[in-house]
């Protein structure tokens, strides 16, 4: 169960990469406040030093705030944030690098490809989303906000494990077409 564990971390990690290059640690001290980690609550897992920044807004309710997005455009990109999400509940892994741009801002394009390809061996694991939403737009490039359930299951087992969270999956325009160029993912 905690290789399970570990591994759902990995599945999330690499579905969710963030340009940070230091590892966080949290002596579980005073000063381990939540703005100490570069992928915390408060930031939404986002490098400040980034050129663009992603995230959210709530109103005073806790409601997502949606994004003014022409119809045919809003469409266009909740179907390409659909794909993404269905490519990889198939685990197949050429149709889910369809969806991943060619140079994503990021992560590695090559790096996620393996690391992928050997999790969905070892693993069987599902993306449900609700509360698609988009947050942000642009005309080269968007922000769908999810909230996210990952269930993941040891292939050779009946170890499962389920995490949920919140999503934001960035895409920048590619040949005309929407690209993931970016996720940043805040565990509940």
């Amino acid at each position: 169960m905690k290789k399970l564990i570990i591994a759902a971390g990995l599945i999330l990690a690499l579905a969710a990469c963030s340009n940070s290059e230091e590892p966080s640690v949290n002596g579980n001290t005073v000063e381990d406040g939540n703005s100490a980690n570069e992928n915390n609550a408060v930031d939404h897992g986002i490098d400040e030093e980034q050129e663009e920044s992603a995230g959210f807004t709530v109103d005073d309710e806790g409601n997502v705030i949606e994004a003014d997005v022409p119809e045919g455009k809003a469409s266009e990109l909740l179907s390409a944030y659909d794909e993404y999400i269905a490519a990889f509940n198939s685990e197949d892994i050429d149709r889910y690098m369809k969806t991943i741009a060619q140079e994503p801002d990021g992560f590695d394009r090559e790096e996620d490809q393996a690391a992928l390809s050997e999790a969905f061996e070892a693993y069987d694991t599902q993306y449900e989303t609700t509360d698609e939403t988009i947050v942000k737009y642009e005309e080269e490039r968007a922000e769908v906000f999810a909230t996210l359930s990952v269930n993941m299951k040891d292939a050779n087992s009946d170890d499962a494990v389920e995490q949920e969270g919140r999503q934001v999956v960035v895409f920048k325009k590619e040949d005309d077409e929407w690209k993931v160029t970016s996720v940043h993912f805040i565990g509940n």
